[in-house]
């Protein structure tokens, strides 16, 4: 069937009939028809082994060094709720991959912030080893008034054959609560990274995520962001940076249920050598969603000649009284932008250079946390390999 069909068939779960039954999806299933899915299917994938590490970490399924600071409680998914186990359910229902996911699930966290607590949590995705699968769930409850900054990283550890590392992040945002989510993607080269988030915003509740895609050698994000009550509002930045033969796939759906709900997006591409890079944002705004607002902005800026996206911004409204806006560019860098920079007496090597720094750029200023904002940028520069030159000329030249 798959590589996954060892792992599906030791399996007792229902689910993992359905997974075998339905195989992984196609590409003639829409959300998929540009994954490259060869190294997932072809791999004969095995049960990631045990690694003693620090920090709150995700490692072959398994979460260690549960966090322990004031404001949390964390246990298993015995605890978790009917409206939890309902979502989780039509998660896996989805599709092949989604019921894969739930059948050889290894651990089920459930994370809550309590009412009116203020709380961070850093974790960490280790690196599985070779041919290695790891799957797992985290379930979060932001509280009523509580505020939660969940920072997600990922380890760079080279690897010299396929891995994979799967989350699903189920997230219920109560009345006046926030939660800041960050993540910093920067998987080995061998990765095969899959994320699902899915967040359910009450009234007054705010749910920001910024995600940074560097590494893995493929990468695919699910976001799924419910405004569910009145004043409930989202705001997602997303920037992938993509080289040599990397895929990096974002799909993100918001639902405005509700009237008096608002969302923003902005996303930017920066592809490079035989890279690709899809994003797939749909903003659905309910009959019911009066007087709500929503902003679309994708860029994507093409570096090479093989280089591709696949860009498909959606708007899907019925409320008559709303506010909507939506943008999106594909292209290469900036002539005008170029000969500015020349007249200067940058050479055109450089000044090309400085042009992706500044596409990328206006992303990376949004991350509010200043020690990742600076990883971030010297990854970035680094990526650019002009560093040096682009520390200096941005001192001196406003593009």
């Amino acid at each position: 069937m798959n590589g996954l069909h060892t792992l599906l068939t030791k399996s007792e779960r229902y689910s993992a009939k359905d997974a075998l039954q339905k195989g992984l999806p196609s590409k003639q299933v829409e959300s998929w028809k540009y994954l490259p899915s060869r190294t997932l299917n072809k791999t004969k994938w095995v049960s990631a082994s045990h690694r003693e590490s620090a920090g709150f970490v995700l490692h072959g399924g398994r979460f260690a060094n549960l966090p322990l600071c004031d404001g949390v409680n964390t246990s298993t998914n015995s605890s978790l709720n009917s409206a939890e186990i309902a979502r989780l359910a039509n998660l896996a229902s989805a599709h092949g991959f989604s019921s894969a996911q739930d059948a050889l699930n290894t651990d089920c966290l459930l994370l809550e912030v309590i009412k009116l607590a203020e709380v961070r949590i850093d974790l960490c995705r280790l690196a599985n080893d070779a041919k290695e699968a790891g799957f797992a769930t985290v379930v979060i409850r932001v509280g009523e008034g509580a505020k939660l900054l969940l920072i997600e990283q990922f380890e760079d550890a080279p690897r010299s054959q396929p891995n994979l590392d799967s989350l699903r992040i189920l997230v219920d945002v109560s009345r006046n609560g926030e939660m800041k989510h960050l993540r910093f993607q920067t998987a080995n080269d061998h990765a095969q990274v899959f994320t699902e988030i899915d967040v359910d915003i009450s009234e007054n509740g705010h749910y920001n995520l910024h995600t940074i895609d560097f590494g893995a050698k493929l990468s695919r994000t699910n976001i799924e962001i419910k405004l569910s009550a009145e004043q409930a509002s989202t705001k997602i930045n997303g920037l992938a940076v993509t080289n040599g033969s990397q895929y990096h796939d974002t799909h993100l759906a918001v639902e405005h249920r509700i009237g008096d709900t608002q969302s923003a997006m902005t996303f930017r591409n920066m592809v490079d050598g035989k890279g690709e890079a899809t994003f797939n944002g749909r903003v659905l705004i309910e009959k019911e969603a009066q007087r709500s607002a929503t902003k679309q902005s994708v860029g994507n800026l093409l570096l090479s000649k093989t280089a591709r996206v696949n860009p498909k911004p959606e708007l899907e409204i019925y409320a008559d009284d709303v506010t909507a806006s939506h943008g999106c560019t594909v292209g290469s860098l900036n002539r005008n932008e170029l000969f500015y920079l020349k007249s200067r007496g940058i050479n055109e090597t450089d000044a090309r250079a400085f042009l992706q720094y500044a596409f990328a750029a206006k992303l990376v200023e949004l991350i509010e946390d200043a020690d990742i904002r600076e990883l971030v940028e010297s990854r970035l520069l680094g990526e650019l390999k002009h560093g040096e030159l682009i520390s200096e000329l941005k001192e001196s030249v406003n593009v």
